[in-house]
């Protein structure tokens, strides 16, 4: 008698752990789901570019055709980022990835609901989209921002600066 409610306990905690794990199977499909959809829906949204912008970011293409790359496409979403960075740039005088404000690029990017598998940052004070464009080629950390074939997505952002004559702040992002 001992050794069948010992069978019977057994196989009560082994449906138990199967059940569990479907729950949490189950859940863990929703969740990929929603963020499928939550991520779908933020690349739709096409940013509006400013003149300068629309410069910055075809220099940005330009350069990334001539590397076999595929160009990057604008998205509000992260326009809306890299205004608040830019903004935040100018606001509180200062020039950087990290700021005391906004934390780093990536929790940023996490603090207004931006999902995404790779993402970075690249910032310049200049006076043109064209020089801007070419300090960050010049950079390899920079470049290297341009050229990563991970990268899908960008919003780009530019602001007056009576410190840098204008701040352009670059937000990469790869779903």
């Amino acid at each position: 008698m001992k050794v069948q409610i010992k069978k019977i306990v057994t196989l009560f905690i082994f449906a138990v752990f199967v059940l569990i794990q479907g729950i949490s199977f189950a859940t863990s499909a929703l969740d990929e789901t929603e963020k499928n959809k939550e991520i779908n829906d933020m690349v739709q949204e096409v940013a509006t570019l400013s003149k300068e912008e629309k410069e910055t970011l075809n220099a940005i293409n330009e350069y990334r055709r001539e590397n076999g790359l595929s160009d990057l496409k604008a998205i509000s979403k992260l326009q809306d980022v890299a205004k608040i960075k830019a903004e935040d740039i100018v606001e509180n005088e200062y020039f950087s990835h990290n700021s005391e404000n906004l934390g780093t690029p990536f929790e940023m990017l996490k603090d207004n609901g931006v999902r995404y598998k790779v993402a970075g940052e690249n910032l310049a004070g200049s006076t043109t989209p064209e020089k801007a464009v070419n300090a960050w080629i010049d950079s390899p950390s920079h470049r290297d921002n341009i050229l990563d074939e991970d990268y899908e997505y960008t919003g780009i952002y530019v602001i007056d600066s009576p410190v840098y004559g204008k701040i352009f702040v670059q937000i990469f992002l790869g779903v």
